[in-house]
Parts: C-alpha cells; sequence; structure tokens
C-alpha cells in the first residue's frame, strides 16, 4: 500500500487568468444568471473540481516517480458548487494518500476571499501496473522461488518501483517466508532470508563484555533468520539468553 499524504493548493482566479484552462472552457464554467441571486455569481462545476483533482495526482505521481502504466477512476464525483462573488482558491488534500488499487478520497476546501466557504469531496481508485514475480504453483514457506514455480507477468500492484518484485535477481536471496498460494503476486512481505538456525542446533555463543570477547557453547532453542533474535542455552550453565543470528554456527549474545 503506497501513503503519500500531501495537500496541495491551486489558485482559481476569475481575472487574472491563473488556472484559465478550468475557466474559460463553456463546458466547466457557467456564466452568472440573474436568477441565482446576488449572493452566487460564480458556478465551481463538480467537471472543474475533477479536473483539478486528477491534475494534482498526476503531478503527485511524478514527484516520487511513478511512470508505470496507471489508470484513474473516479468513484464518486464532488457536487457543483453556487459560490459568492470573489477569488476562489481550492485546496486539494489527500487524507489517505494515493494507496494504489483501492478507493481513496480527494478533499476539496474551497475559499472565497481567504475566507473558507465550503468542503467537497470526490472518490478515486488508481491502478498501476508492472511486470512482475507471479507464483505458478503454490509455494510452501522456506522453499525457494525459481523459474520452476513463479513466471513474470504483467499485474496490477501495490508497491512503489523500487521495491516491486519484477524478476528474480529482486529477491535477494529470500525464499518464502509463508505459504503464497498459486497465482498470487510475490510482494516483499510474502519473502524472507532463509532460516540459517533451527531450534535444537549446536552453535557458538559469542559475548562482546566492554572488549572483552567471551565464547561459549550453545543450543538454539527457537529457528532463526539471520539477524533475528532467538532464545538459546549455554551448555555448560544451562542459562537460558538471547542472542542475535550472526550466521548459521553463531549467535551474539545481547546485553
Amino acid at each position: 500500500m503506497i501513503d503519500q499524504r500531501c495537500t496541495i493548493t491551486a489558485i482559481l482566479c476569475l481575472w487574472s487568468g491563473l488556472f484559465a484552462f478550468l475557466w474559460t472552457a463553456t463546458t466547466f464554467a457557467a456564466p452568472y444568471n440573474p436568477a441565482q441571486g446576488d449572493r452566487f455569481p460564480t458556478v465551481l462545476s463538480s467537471a472543474q473540481l475533477s479536473a483539478l483533482a486528477e491534475q494534482k495526482i498526476a503531478e503527485k505521481l511524478g514527484e516520487i516517480g511513478e511512470t508505470r502504466r496507471h489508470e484513474l477512476y473516479l468513484q464518486r464525483a464532488a457536487s457543483t458548487m453556487h459560490l459568492p462573488a470573489g477569488e476562489v482558491t481550492a485546496v486539494v488534500e489527500f487524507p489517505r494518500g494515493l494507496p494504489y488499487g483501492r478507493e481513496f478520497p480527494t478533499v476539496f476546501a474551497v475559499y472565497v476571499d481567504g475566507a473558507l466557504y465550503r468542503r467537497a469531496t470526490s472518490y478515486y481508485r488508481l491502478t498501476v501496473y508492472d511486470r512482475v514475480l507471479v507464483a505458478m504453483t503454490d509455494i510452501r514457506a522456506e522453499d525457494t522461488i525459481t523459474p520452476a514455480n513463479a513466471r513474470v507477468e504483467e499485474r496490477a500492484v501495490d508497491t512503489l518501483p523500487e521495491v516491486t518484485v519484477t524478476d528474480f535477481a529482486r529477491l535477494n536471496g529470500r525464499v518464502a517466508g509463508r505459504y503464497i498460494r498459486k497465482d498470487s503476486i510475490i510482494t516483499p512481505a510474502v519473502l524472507a532470508m532463509p532460516l540459517v538456525v533451527r531450534a535444537g542446533n549446536s552453535v557458538e555463543l559469542v559475548l562482546d563484555a566492554n572488549g572483552i570477547v567471551v565464547r561459549a557453547e550453545g543450543v538454539a532453542i527457537e529457528s532463526g533468520r539471520i539477524g533475528y533474535e532467538i532464545r538459546v542455552r549455554n551448555v555448560r550453565s544451562g542459562k537460558i539468553l538471547r542472542g542475535r543470528v550472526i550466521d548459521a554456527a553463531t549467535v551474539q549474545i545481547i546485553g
């Protein structure tokens, strides 16, 4: 899931021509109708708000380096607003960021001459596509992922480009961290470094005490991966300790 929170301000000025693409198109801005009364001489249409939101979404995707094929769907549009005369300012906010693959709100705070006049909300869904690793078979936890059980194909993704698993090289030695069902996308969340120490294995316990290194024979009580903390037992004293897995044969005692 992607969480990019932002607040973007766009000045919609009727006199200066700024953001004129929103105001000059006859399909967007309705002319003043005296029948509306003096209080509402300006119309900010639903289509204008949608165009502004979509422009800001595109800008935000560019800022995070998102260049992959994507589709943006308007799920529910904000209603047209009737506004009093004055300089109109629209502040666009994405309170839940721009998550891929699920609906998110776009909130408009509309000001007239600097005073908040009204808020409105549209809802969008953003789908981003990439060529990613997909399981061809069920893959059990701790299994190695290879061309025999996975392939590359285009799918909708919910990860940024730098962490998306687009080929086998991006596995970086990781294996299935849990059961992966056939036809599932292989994401960083389902991967883990392989278990190098299993419960019952003999290991060397290493303790660095103020620069003095003490070594002892130990037994792993829990299984662990490199960098994980596990419980171990000192064979000589029988004491239970906690340590960090350094490699398949070494655990560094913590504290």
